[in-house]
């Protein structure tokens, strides 16, 4: 089964066992090309429930974002958006995958989980000198922090003018590189565009494997049945300053706190219901 057709089952449960608050608000940032936080947007719900997507797979989907009337999904049921998850329609996956992380988050909230709250931005990889590690888009924050400790950096990459060699890591576009490391850390972005299975068949001879990022907001039951040991995603806990913050193309800073969910303290998405 796909990964949209299991998060699809994973909604159509939810929404039979509970109900789910309406969307209060579409925040979608300021247009501006240099400023990296104008990349995501976000989907707020009645109870302020949020779930953060990424709007910039392509300068035609963030420039229809900025030119869409937004206020037509206010009071829809969220639940509704997001079973058309399964669109090929880029612009609706962003909304769709939306739908599905601030649906996630009201049910962890409704339930009271346990976030394991975590200042790691390494999605708990423990890398060290032994490490070959695969990194899955590029996350410029993280590539000197990653070189600096592992023995071997391995970046996976769909944009041709990032490839580079380099004396402390390999930009590359083939995935079958990935299938000599060992510790592989993956963007969130693969779960909206659906290239997850496919990269994860190069992951077999990995030891651990973490998906993270601020749209990291999803439920990870899918994920952790393809053996996905950690997803590391953003909870936001101050609304109105999140709010204030993207819409500005500010830092999120203080409204929100970055969380780990590991598979082997995980249960199931059912034993909410």
């Amino acid at each position: 089964m796909s990964l949209s057709s299991e998060y699809l089952e994973i909604i159509n449960k939810i929404s039979e066992s509970f109900f789910i608050p309406p969307i209060k608000d579409v925040i979608i940032p300021l247009n501006d090309e240099r400023n990296k936080n104008s990349n995501f947007a976000a989907i707020i719900l009645d109870d302020n429930s949020v779930g953060i997507f990424f709007i910039n797979l392509n300068q035609n989907i963030k420039d229809l974002m900025q030119k869409t009337n937004f206020q037509v999904y206010k009071g829809m049921d969220p639940s509704f958006l997001a079973r058309k998850f399964s669109s090929n329609n880029l612009f609706d996956k962003c909304l769709r995958l939306g739908c599905i992380n601030a649906i996630s988050q009201y049910i962890f909230k409704k339930n009271k989980f346990h976030f394991d709250y975590t200042t790691d931005s390494l999605g708990l990889l423990d890398a060290d000198e032994t490490d070959i590690i695969g990194m899955v888009g590029f996350f410029p924050p993280l590539v000197q922090r990653i070189a600096n400790k592992a023995n071997r950096l391995i970046i996976l990459e769909k944009k041709k003018e990032l490839i580079n060699k380099n004396k402390n890591w390999l930009v590359t576009l083939n995935p079958k590189h990935l299938e000599s490391c060992n510790k592989i850390l993956i963007t969130s972005t693969t779960i909206m565009n659906e290239t997850i299975d496919d990269i994860l068949f190069h992951c077999t001879n990995a030891q651990k494997i973490s998906i993270i990022g601020p749209t990291a907001g999803f439920l990870p039951d899918p994920l952790f049945k393809r053996n996905i040991d950690v997803i590391g995603g953003t909870n936001v806990h101050d609304v109105d300053l999140f709010i204030k913050s993207i819409t500005n193309n500010l830092k999120w800073g203080k409204a929100v706190k970055k969380y780990t969910i590991e598979r082997k303290k995980y249960k199931s998405f059912e034993i909410f219901s």
